[in-house]
């Protein structure tokens, strides 16, 4: 019986394996489609270079704004920490600039809210990492932007952090305390292996389970052997040890660094960024998306109410940016993983005092690959940013939400 089930329990990882698809970057396509759509939206993102060794510099810039179309099941945005999000300790952060200011913590934040962002790290380990921008808001989590590839090759020499210190003495911060750490941790995972083990293996708390589960509640039965005046004595004497250790680490800190500060916080609200003059008004006609072609149409309607022409040069939805225009243009948008061509019927200036009907084409598998569609959500509900250009080179960002109508369904269980 124990062989058979072997047999299919392993057949099942096999076939499982098989039908799994490969996993990278860092499950951002975990996230419900609202909680991506209706919140942020990223662009302008660029992480250069792309290409470094351990110990040189990978700089970080882009914006995020904060959509006025944040769902009414969240929090309301109040606190956020813009961070970057790699796999792990790969990279040491080492500068933050948020809107122009130095931001070495978190910083207060609005609805409608436009954050610029530059953060520069230094790689400190060898790999071939995804490194995204990210913005954790209090009481929502961690959104991320999009991602970009960095390869990160050995250096000669090792990694190295050296910052210079209030008192003017310089410490290497990936060294700097390690032993010491390391050892005061072993000598606390020490206590606790020997408590675990005494209750463990020699006693019957745990091997005469059957004896055990039928004493009462506080009850020693010392008649049995489970709980004896000994153990009591080698327990006082566990916890006299463990307070001793604290009375010396305690003792130990404060002769070593007499001069300590608390822990500091900065927090601000940044400058404000105007999104545009906000001359355009924006209504939306709906949405609909066919999930057998990945195909994205946005209707709404547009009124030009500047003195200048405007053009409709990008959508921008969560981490991706859709660009009308050439490659070239395409490229400059940000990680080509999350940058498409849009589509715009009919195309060309809108004029000054002119209303326009116009429909968005977005055709792209990272639709589904990043689960930016709410196919299967209670509400179907679908923002982004449009971002038009004036003749004389003003831009305007515009806030579209949308209903969004699927045309073709897939089974969602079943291949």
């Amino acid at each position: 019986m124990r062989m058979r089930l072997a047999v299919v329990l392993s057949f099942a990882v096999v076939l499982v394996s098989f039908y799994a698809q490969s996993a990278f970057a860092h499950g951002e396509a975990a996230d419900e489609p609202f909680l991506k759509d209706l919140t942020v939206a990223f662009y302008d993102v660029h992480v250069t270079p792309t290409a470094v060794k351990v110990g040189e510099p990978v700089t970080i810039t882009g914006s995020v704004k904060i959509l006025e179309t944040w769902p009414y099941t969240l929090d309301p945005p109040q606190t956020a920490y813009v961070t970057p999000v790699v796999p792990g300790p790969c990279f040491a952060l080492t500068e933050r600039i948020v809107n122009g200011e130095s931001t070495p913590g978190s910083i207060f934040i609005d609805k409608g809210g436009i954050y610029q962002f530059k953060m520069v790290m230094l790689a400190r380990n060898p790999g071939h990492w995804h490194v995204h921008p990210g913005i954790a808001i209090q009481g929502t989590g961690t959104l991320l932007g999009p991602g970009e590839w960095v390869t990160v090759d050995p250096s000669a020499q090792p990694f190295k952090l050296d910052v210079t210190l209030l008192n003017g003495k310089t410490v290497d911060l990936e060294h700097f305390g390690g032993s010491f750490a390391w050892w005061w941790s072993f000598a606390g995972f020490l206590i606790g292996v020997v408590w675990m083990l005494y209750w463990t293996v020699p006693k019957r708390t745990v091997t005469r389970l059957a004896v055990t589960l039928q004493l009462p509640i506080n009850d020693s039965a010392p008649d049995v052997g489970l709980i004896t005046p000994r153990d009591h004595m080698w327990m006082d004497l566990l916890a006299g040890v463990t307070v001793l250790m604290l009375i010396v680490g305690w003792v130990y800190m404060a002769a070593k660094y007499p001069v300590r500060l608390p822990q500091q916080t900065v927090r601000f609200a940044p400058d404000e960024i105007s999104s545009g003059s906000g001359l355009i008004a924006v209504h939306p006609k709906g949405s609909t998306f066919d999930e057998k072609t990945d195909t994205l149409l946005i209707n709404f309607e547009v009124k030009n109410n500047s003195a200048s022409p405007i053009t409709l040069k990008q959508y921008i939805m969560a981490m991706t940016t859709f660009v009308d225009g050439p490659k070239e243009e395409i490229a400059l948008a940000g990680p080509s993983e999350f940058v498409g061509q849009l589509n715009v019927e009919p195309d060309g200036p809108i004029q000054p005092g002119e209303s326009r009907a116009i429909t968005l084409k977005m055709s792209n598998e990272v639709f589904l690959q990043e689960r930016l569609i709410p196919l299967h959500d209670p509400q179907q509900l679908i923002a982004g940013l449009l971002r038009f250009q004036s003749a004389d080179g003003k831009e305007d960002l515009v806030t579209l939400k949308s209903v969004l109508v699927p045309t073709e369904f897939k089974p969602q269980y079943l291949p």
